[in-house]
C-alpha cells in the first residue's frame, strides 16, 4: 500500500510550477508514435461523448446530462469544436492509496498549459508508471482556465490560476500500457480527454477530484 507520505510527495511534485518549463521543452521534441497517440486521443474523446449520450438515454434529467446538453444535440457530432492538447505527461503511483499527476500544454494557444495532481484510495488502483499523452478538449481551454472553477494565486513564476476539477482515469496492462484521463468541471461539464502509452506496471481505474494549476491564459 502506498504510504500517505508517498502520495503527498507525488502530489507536491506534480503541481510544482517549475514543471511548466519542462512541459514546454518536451513539447518541442519529436514524439516517435505521435500520429498513433493523436488518433487514440481522438477516439477516446468520441468514446467519452458516446458514454455521456448513453447515460442520457437512461437518466435524461440527470445533472450530468444537463451539464453536457451541448454534446447531446442531434448535430453535435458534426459541429463540436475541439482543441488539441499535448504532448504532455501522465504519472500514477498506487497500491490502494493512489497519486496521479502530470501536465499538458495547448500548443495552439501557447503558452497556455496546466499541471494536474490528486490523491485518493481505491481497491481498483494497483499501478505505477509514466506515459506520454495527447488529447482533445471540447471546451476552449482558455475559457476553462478563466472559469469560476479557478482563482488567481501568487506563485514563484507569478500569478497562476488554481482550482479543482472532477476526473476519471484508467490504464495499465502488460508491456506498453494505455492510459486515458478525462476532465470535467466540478459541475459535471465534460472538458476533454488525454490518452497515452508508456510503461506501467499493473492496472488502475479511479475517479475523484484533481487540483489544476494553469499558466499562459489570455
Amino acid at each position: 500500500m502506498a504510504s500517505t507520505k508517498e502520495v503527498e510527495l507525488h502530489l507536491q511534485q506534480s503541481l510544482d510550477v517549475s514543471n511548466f518549463e519542462t512541459l514546454a521543452a518536451n513539447a518541442s521534441q519529436p514524439i516517435a508514435n505521435e500520429a498513433e497517440l493523436k488518433s487514440a486521443a481522438d477516439q477516446a474523446v468520441h468514446t467519452q461523448i458516446e458514454q455521456i449520450r448513453q447515460y442520457a438515454t437512461l437518466v435524461p434529467d440527470g445533472e450530468l446530462v444537463q451539464a453536457n446538453s451541448n454534446l447531446l444535440a442531434p448535430t453535435a457530432a458534426a459541429t463540436t469544436e475541439t482543441w488539441s492538447a499535448g504532448p504532455g505527461n501522465f504519472s500514477v503511483s498506487s497500491a490502494y492509496g493512489w497519486a496521479i499527476g502530470g501536465g499538458v500544454p495547448f500548443l495552439g494557444q501557447a503558452p497556455l498549459s496546466f499541471l494536474f495532481g490528486g490523491t485518493g484510495t481505491s481497491w481498483k488502483a494497483w499501478a505505477t508508471g509514466t506515459c506520454v499523452t495527447f488529447g482533445s478538449f471540447v471546451v476552449d481551454p482558455n475559457k476553462i482556465c478563466l472559469s469560476k472553477d479557478f482563482h488567481d494565486e501568487e506563485s514563484p513564476i507569478g500569478i497562476v490560476r488554481k482550482g479543482f476539477c472532477n476526473f476519471t482515469s484508467s490504464g495499465g496492462g502488460a508491456g506498453i500500457s494505455e492510459v486515458n484521463i478525462s476532465f470535467y468541471s466540478t459541475g459535471g461539464t465534460y472538458w476533454g480527454t488525454l490518452s497515452g502509452t508508456g510503461a506501467l506496471v499493473g492496472y488502475f481505474s479511479v475517479e475523484g477530484q484533481l487540483e489544476l494549476v494553469w499558466q499562459g491564459w489570455r
